[in-house]
């Protein structure tokens, strides 16, 4: 059962801010940081500056990219049967990536994240049956820098056999990326079993490192999630329109570079903007910075193009009443929206923080909403006027055979429990997974050649 939310853009509307988008793009153009990009703008006849590596994209070149992007984008798993199709007809969860802290389950203390941290995400990610693409979540800070993404990635495919995502930070990391991938599987060829992020730097900047290592990721048909995060008032118009405008802008400067390296690269149009507090300059997040995401959405959809939205996530850092307002108000517009993904399971204080306890309570809402709007059968068996005639008036069904023999798929146990405090609950199933819980099995000698692989990559990069 579809929700839906009334648009808040006419398509005037849409096809004004479509327009602009254009205009910026061939008046004013982006920094992509890189000469690499410079050289596939430029034998597409873009007008390119290499002193100040900017490129200015004519518009036909943007409506050509939009048309090569596919609208189905298939995120495939390490196990195919936990491969994600993005195509509209329903939203997938996911985790939110690069969390700073993590709070330990056992003692509740809070600390800065660490490979262990990460591991015990990663492991609750493929518990969650809610969940079908996991975000590297947390950075694994006790594991130095130059191998920390490769690292980040070793253990997304050894803890869970799901959809693994994150941003590949330079070019020179994608060799083990591949190598990674082939003993994780356990096959000869590549099979892009991850996705990565390309985010934009906002005002119109591209971080060229990243976007060296996407023009190599486009070549092998890696999706990609193009996710600006402009911040309005900041690095971005203090207006909603203005930042969404931004945003756009952004995501077609990353489109077009990566459908001339590769036409029909999977993308995913991300709508990372927010609004800066103007009291304190924190990463914002009220009501009117909602608005410009709700815009994003529909021109997403205007493009024929997958998106994500967050859902559940928060800026409190404990499970309180905080959480529970703007992670359940973002879920639901999300749903509303119709997000071929949502974010952030599992994650406090504004995607920084890793709680396991909020992971299982996440999945749980999920699940609730999941069962909110399973479609109702309308057939004979269901609907059951044959049996409201046979009990007839002031009768009751509880001891009829069919109420017996559909129990079982039609009976929902009522959740939470009136019986225990909720979060009591979910801090015992937390308990149960981690000591409890075994993630999928690699290939034999898979492990072993990942540990090589890393090993390897610890050399070479550092």
């Amino acid at each position: 059962m579809p929700l839906t939310l009334m648009p808040t853009l006419s398509r005037h509307d849409i096809e004004t801010i479509h327009a602009k988008s254009l205009d910026l793009l061939a008046r004013v153009g982006t920094d992509y940081q890189t000469p690499k990009a410079l050289d596939i703008l430029g034998a597409a006849g873009c007008e390119v500056n290499y002193e100040n590596t900017q490129a200015k994209i004519p518009p036909e070149l943007v409506e050509w990219a939009i048309e090569q992007a596919p609208r189905v984008v298939r995120l495939e798993a390490r196990d195919p049967k936990r491969d994600v199709i993005l195509d509209g007809r329903r939203s997938h969860h996911t985790t939110d990536s690069q969390g700073t802290q993590a709070i330990d389950l056992e003692t509740g203390e809070q600390h800065i994240s660490t490979l262990e941290d990460l591991n015990r995400g990663l492991l609750f990610a493929d518990a969650m049956h809610m969940l079908e693409i996991v975000n590297v979540m947390i950075a694994a800070q006790d594991v130095p820098a130059h191998v920390r993404t490769i690292r980040h990635f070793a253990q997304g495919f050894t803890q869970t056999s799901k959809h693994i995502r994150t941003g590949v930070l330079h070019a020179g990391q994608v060799p083990f990326l591949v190598e990674l991938v082939k003993a994780a599987t356990g096959e000869k060829d590549f099979r892009p079993i991850f996705s990565v992020v390309d985010c934009t730097v906002s005002p119109l900047l591209h971080d060229g490192p990243m976007t060296e290592a996407c023009i190599e990721l486009a070549k092998l048909n890696v999706p990609i999630m193009i996710y600006p995060m402009p911040l309005a008032g900041g690095t971005s118009p203090v207006t909603p329109a203005g930042t969404m405008l931004l945003n756009n802008v952004e995501f077609l400067s990353a489109l077009v570079l990566f459908q001339l390296v590769n036409p029909g690269t999977p993308i995913i149009y991300g709508v990372g903007s927010s609004q800066m507090d103007m009291k304190t300059g924190r990463y914002g997040g009220s009501a009117n910075g909602q608005t410009g995401r709700i815009a994003s959405a529909e021109l997403a959809r205007y493009y024929n193009l997958p998106f994500n939205l967050p859902g559940l996530p928060t800026s409190a850092k404990a499970i309180d009443i905080h959480y529970g307002f703007e992670g359940i108000r973002d879920y639901l517009l999300a749903l509303l929206l119709g997000a071929d993904e949502i974010y952030s399971m599992g994650l406090l204080g504004t995607d920084q923080i890793l709680s396991l306890d909020k992971m299982v309570l996440d999945n749980h809402f999920a699940h609730q909403m999941d069962i909110t709007l399973k479609p109702i059968l309308i057939d004979e068996e269901h609907l059951q006027a044959d049996l409201i005639e046979k009990v007839g008036i002031g009768g009751n069904f509880l001891g009829e055979p069919v109420t017996r023999a559909l129990t079982h798929s039609e009976y929902v146990p009522v959740w939470p429990s009136p019986d225990q405090p909720l979060l009591d609950m979910v801090h015992e199933q937390a308990l149960d997974i981690l000591h409890n819980h075994t993630p999928p099995p690699l290939p034999e000698g898979g492990l072993g050649k990942i540990e090589a692989i890393v090993e390897q990559a610890d050399k070479a990069l550092a």
